[in-house]
């Protein structure tokens, strides 16, 4: 599956669902990430969650293949950091 393909259903479902803003969405990728919880071998929670995010940015503006090249282009960024693990268990760039 290509690009064209995620592009072509993002800019459907677009069109299709009344709202697809960071609030909409962000609660379909709290529910679907929970569901990733419960289902550690499939990956289709993931999927769906990545489709959310593209959906939430569209609504913002930004088209499928901006957020790819940003993507692209942040882990780039990050492959030429080093990374600090903080007494809560998260890390930090240094």
């Amino acid at each position: 599956m290509g690009e064209e393909h995620l592009r072509d259903a993002v800019e459907k479902l677009h069109a299709t669902f009344e709202r697809t803003d960071l609030d909409v969405e962000g609660k379909k990728i709290r529910h679907k990430l929970e569901e990733a919880r419960y289902n550690p071998g499939d990956v289709k929670p993931f999927a769906d969650c990545i489709i959310s995010i593209l959906l939430a940015a569209r609504s913002s503006g930004f088209n499928v293949e901006a957020v790819l090249a940003e993507a692209n282009r942040v882990a780039a960024d990050i492959l030429g950091k080093r990374w600090k693990k903080m007494a809560d268990g998260t890390y930090q760039s240094v």
